[in-house]
């Protein structure tokens, strides 16, 4: 009699601790959601290929043939899934003999500690920025200043030559960035940033830069030209490892995150102790293909 009551002591708790950990999931900010592009993935990996389209059209004389051209291939990056979890035992005396609700938390610590996870494995991306450890399609960091292109072309930068921090004319560079941004093969791009992500020490910085109607720091009242009206709004991220590095992100970004499987549940009994045993677990990727789209700078 005893043992068929232990044995049914995770089914019988699993229903309620489940909607907690969930709850706690859903309840927390994930801001990585507002930012990467989430996709769902059937395979073991994904994978991305480098590619450029057709050149310019070029002039055809009369009575002669038409000019052919090929795209241009380039490299592939694969996207690589990987398995998190992470579990919690309770025995049955625990249970029934905790004064202080402790053990009717712990779902929601288990919650918590998947949405960290995801949470921290998304911004990575934006913290090897700079890291010549996580390389793109063209074999750099997502951040480079002699990024290459397709047809042999000039080379591209998408950071300082120096890094600094956020500052009016850090703004401005970043946004002249976007306005000279060419494909691979030397054609203009229309890419326009839409946000700007950084550390909450730098909150005041940016709401001076972006929502100032004079120039900041001006004395002769000078019209402030970075004033966004709206167009570039900021996003403070408290995840970012080095508080003083900082993006431009276009809505045309390469950022992303492929869910192979989502959060899920499950709950078993051992059979000798009689504790109860609970775990979540999830299976994804990150990462990016193609620079363009982000600026930034790891700060001064």
């Amino acid at each position: 009699m005893a043992v068929t009551q232990t044995g049914g002591f995770a089914a019988l708790l699993a229903p309620g601790l489940f909607r907690v950990l969930f709850n706690e999931i859903d309840r927390q900010p994930n801001q990585w959601m507002q930012v990467f592009n989430v996709d769902s993935s059937k395979r073991a990996y994904e994978e991305d290929l480098k590619m450029a389209g057709l050149g310019s059209m070029v002039a055809k004389p009369e009575g002669e043939n038409v000019t052919f051209d090929v795209p241009l291939i380039g490299s592939s990056v694969r996207y690589t899934h990987s398995p998190y979890g992470i579990g919690w035992r309770v025995t049955r005396e625990m249970w029934d003999d905790d004064l202080y609700s402790i053990m009717r938390k712990m779902p929601a610590e288990v919650g918590k500690a998947a949405s960290y996870r995801v949470e921290v494995d998304a911004w990575s991306i934006l913290n090897n920025a700079f890291s010549s450890s996580f390389l793109g399609l063209d074999g750099l960091a997502l951040c480079h200043t002699a990024h290459t292109r397709l047809d042999g072309g000039a080379t591209l930068a998408n950071k300082p030559s120096t890094d600094v921090d956020f500052s009016a004319s850090a703004y401005q560079a970043g946004l002249d960035h976007f306005k000279q941004l060419v494909d691979d093969r030397g054609r203009p791009i229309m890419m326009t940033p839409g946000a700007i992500i950084v550390d909450p020490t730098f909150e005041w910085a940016v709401r001076e830069v972006i929502m100032s109607e004079y120039k900041p720091y001006s004395a002769n009242n000078e019209i402030n030209v970075l004033k966004s009206d709206g167009q570039v709004d900021y996003m403070l991220v408290r995840y970012l490892t080095d508080a003083d590095s900082w993006f431009l992100l276009s809505a045309d970004h390469d950022l992303n995150f492929w869910w192979r499987v989502r959060p899920e549940t499950s709950d078993a009994d051992d059979f000798l102790s009689g504790d109860a045993l609970f775990k979540v677990y999830a299976r994804y990727t990150k990462g990016f293909s193609e620079w363009r789209g982000v600026y930034g700078s790891s700060g001064g």
